[in-house]
């Protein structure tokens, strides 16, 4: 079959000649815009819109239509020369003429011995991609450009285009980017653009950010991150992505009840999932009262760190750090009850240490442990010779940052605070002032300042002070050696400012000013056989050196002091009065210094206090009230000694043994300790000895079942306060139930004088 192309302006029937002239052919007619690869080729066609385009014909020819030359010059229409194509192959010939059919497209015939052979295709190229056609009226060949030729079957590099001088060329690839983060864009080559929901671990889950509910779409963890699966409980992660990570989860549930389950962390800087829930409260914090559910975390140092212990989310809790080998019992290395706790141990030796954990409501909470490189501890971080010193007035300062919790001081005994700590040595007498703040804390805080001889012990305090400008004036201090220790009353205090003025030799005292200046109490003896002295002070010429252990302390206050000396052992009665104010009086062994077992107590004027067979000496009687003007006066009466009860003391507490069972009194004992009941209540003293951490059952009931028993427990002879567990009172009986570790323990039973009367005390450990 041959296509032929007829161009004009005028009808198929006149440009063929009529349909009669083309009865063997078939016309297809083509408008030009749909014939643009042939436009390309004829000189006839233009772009653009014209008035009037020619008409584009294709003819396709069966056979017998033969209207053109091989001369190449424009036919008559009307005249047909092509009517057989063909026709004369097999012919007999003498030339080359012989064989011409008439026609251009089947190429020039040719003569070969003596037969016509058939032309060669006029109009073939070397471009595969074209579409090769040829117009016998015009004898004109025309290669149109048909890209469908050229496609590769693959839609990721573009659309292939066919070129009529270069054959097929590539085409432009794909563009596959939506601008849409929550797509990962791809291409396929069946396909083309693929918009993929993105999920880059490849865990069958959309990622949440982008609609979804995969919580983790991390490729390089988040792989084992999607709704459903297993919560591992110590990896901080949400595995399950129900909004709960590990202890948090209700599948997981903590073990490290004990010592001997402790978890194991190692020893490098780093956060730790855990949890109290399910847990009991097995262990006492010296940093916090109360017993609470806690847990036990177990790390090895194989060299000296610092260690930084802090534990976040949740209110309240508490952390300890101790030998391993004293998980149970303690001592603690370091204790934090501030918000958040933290601890820093400098220079951590190599060892094992455990880490407990209490919160006072059982729940999941995140646990820090940072491991640097060892540095000294600063010389405010301790209380020794090592204590960075005062040797002249001036102004110190710190951060309490640098600075861990390691004492407790009289006047600030609740609690876990940061406490930064100088040393002051006296050549000789002098005055001493210090005043003390803290700073940065939101919301404001006061200032402690203390006054030590011991930073251990609290018998060794000399005054300690509170306010916004905590403030100590001692005057006439002795040559000696001193700590003075700071702290704040909010745990996120930030700095320190202590103001030291030392003034050498002090100044002279009034009488009754100081006890080196003391008012001295003669006795005048009666007829009975007792003694009585007096003596008074004014208050008006009166400074705040120390107040009493039991308060007084306040700046503003003012104290006074008295003398008196016993040649023999006495049983003695103090009478103390500031006019009619409230006061505090305090009997002390020595200048400046509360007894082993102080007797401090207060009230409005007068407050009466008495001893039993007090030993020969000198006395000192403090006394500290707000006024600042009047007299202070103080009686002091002696009697015949009388015999001490054994546990009307302290100090000379009945030991308390497994299963011991006694009936006691408290009619006519004195009050000289301040227990659980307040001041002014007879009391009885009891000590016991644990050599494991044990349960301890305390139970003591009234004989008649009346009066109101309170119960006091206590690690020392001391006003200290009481362990945990370890003060409660009850109408006609009282019982403590506690857990303790192994040490040694004082019990104070009491009841008020108006009460007081025989009870049983029972005493068991399991």
């Amino acid at each position: 079959m041959r296509l032929s192309l007829f161009v004009s302006s005028t009808s198929p029937a006149r440009l063929l000649g009529g349909a009669s002239a083309r009865a063997t052919s078939s016309f297809v007619g083509l408008r030009w815009a749909h014939a643009l690869g042939v436009c390309a080729a004829l000189t006839a066609c233009t772009t653009g819109n014209q008035p009037m385009l020619p008409d584009v014909y294709l003819v396709v020819d069966s056979g017998g239509f033969d209207a053109g030359t091989d001369g190449g010059s424009d036919p008559d229409p009307t005249v047909d020369t092509c009517r057989d194509p063909g026709g004369t192959v097999g012919q007999a010939c003498v030339s080359d003429d012989d064989c011409d059919d008439g026609c251009y497209c089947n190429g020039t015939e040719a003569c070969n011995a003596g037969t016509c052979g058939a032309g060669s295709d006029p109009c073939g190229d070397t471009i595969g991609c074209t579409d090769d056609a040829c117009l016998e009226e015009t004898n004109t060949c025309f290669h149109m450009p048909n890209s469908a030729r050229c496609q590769n079957g693959m839609a990721c590099d573009g659309f292939e285009q066919c070129d009529r001088l270069r054959d097929c060329l590539p085409g432009a690839p794909l563009y596959c980017n939506d601008e849409n983060a929550c797509t990962v864009d791809s291409c396929d080559d069946s396909m083309g653009c693929v918009y993929t929901p993105r999920d880059l671990d490849r865990d069958g889950y959309i990622a949440g950010t982008c609609g979804g509910d995969d919580c983790d779409d991390d490729p390089r963890y988040g792989t084992e991150i999607f709704p459903g699966a297993p919560e591992v409980c110590d990896n901080r992660r949400d595995d399950n992505c129900d909004g709960r990570r590990d202890f948090s989860d209700a599948s997981c549930r903590p073990m490290n009840d004990t010592c001997a389950l402790a978890s194991v962390i190692p020893a490098r800087t780093g956060t730790y999932s855990g949890s109290t829930a399910g847990l009991a409260a097995n262990y006492t914090f010296g940093c916090m009262t109360g017993l609470a559910s806690d847990a036990v975390f177990r790390f090895t140092l194989t060299e000296a760190h610092d260690v930084r212990i802090t534990v976040s989310g949740s209110a309240g809790a508490a952390v300890s750090l101790r030998d391993f080998a004293s998980c149970a019992s303690g001592p603690e290395l370091k204790c934090s009850g501030a918000s958040p706790p933290s601890v820093l141990s400098r220079s951590l030796p190599a060892g094992d240490y455990a880490i407990l954990v209490r919160t006072p409501t059982a729940g999941a909470f995140d646990l820090s442990l940072a491991v640097t490189d060892p540095t000294p501890v600063p010389a405010f971080d301790v209380c020794g010779p090592a204590t960075e010193r005062i040797t002249a007035s001036g102004t110190y300062t710190g951060r309490f940052e640098e600075a861990s919790d390691d004492y407790r001081l009289s006047c600030h005994t609740v609690g876990s605070w940061r406490d930064a700590a100088y040393r002051i040595v006296l050549d000789a007498p002098a005055d001493l002032v210090l005043s003390a703040s803290t700073s940065g804390a939101p919301f404001g805080s006061s200032a402690y300042v203390s006054l030590v001889t011991d930073c251990v012990s609290a018998t060794g305090t000399l005054q300690c002070a509170v306010g916004g400008t905590a403030e100590i004036r001692r005057r006439g201090v002795p040559a000696g050696t001193y700590y003075v220790l700071v702290e704040s009353s909010a745990a996120d205090a930030t700095d320190w400012t202590l103001n030291v003025t030392i003034t050498s030799p002090p100044a002279p005292r009034a009488v009754g000013d100081a006890c080196t200046s003391a008012v001295s109490i003669p006795f005048m003896t009666l007829g009975d056989g007792s003694t009585r002295g007096t003596g008074s002070a004014s208050l008006a010429t009166a400074e705040l050196d120390s107040g009493t252990s039991c308060g007084g302390s306040t700046v503003g206050n003012r104290d006074v002091f008295f003398s008196f000396t016993l040649t023999e052992t006495r049983d003695v009665t103090l009478s103390t009065s500031a006019g009619t104010s409230f006061h505090y009086a305090e009997l002390q062994n020595t200048c400046g210094s509360a007894p082993a077992e102080p007797r401090c107590r207060s009230g409005a004027s007068p407050v009466v206090q008495s001893w039993r067979s007090l030993p020969a000496g000198t006395y000192y009687v403090a006394v500290a009230t707000g006024i600042v003007s009047g007299t202070v006066s103080v009686t002091v009466d002696t009697r015949t000694a009388t015999m001490i009860p054994p546990n009307d003391r302290c100090a000379g507490g009945i030991t308390l043994t497994n299963g011991a069972s006694r009936t006691d009194t408290l009619v006519g004992f004195a009050d000289d300790l301040v227990g659980c009941s307040g001041s002014g209540f007879p009391d009885s003293f009891y000590t016991f000895t644990l050599d494991a951490s044990r349960r301890v059952i305390i139970s003591a009931a009234t004989l008649a079942g009346a009066g109101r028993l309170y119960l006091t427990l206590r690690n020392t002879c001391t006003a200290a306060p009481a362990v945990t567990g370890g003060c409660v009172n009850g109408a006609g009986s009282a019982t403590i139930n506690t857990v303790l570790p192994a040490g040694t323990y004082s019990l104070e039973v009491e009841m008020s004088t108006a009460e007081a009367t025989d009870f049983s005390l029972s005493f068991v450990t399991i």
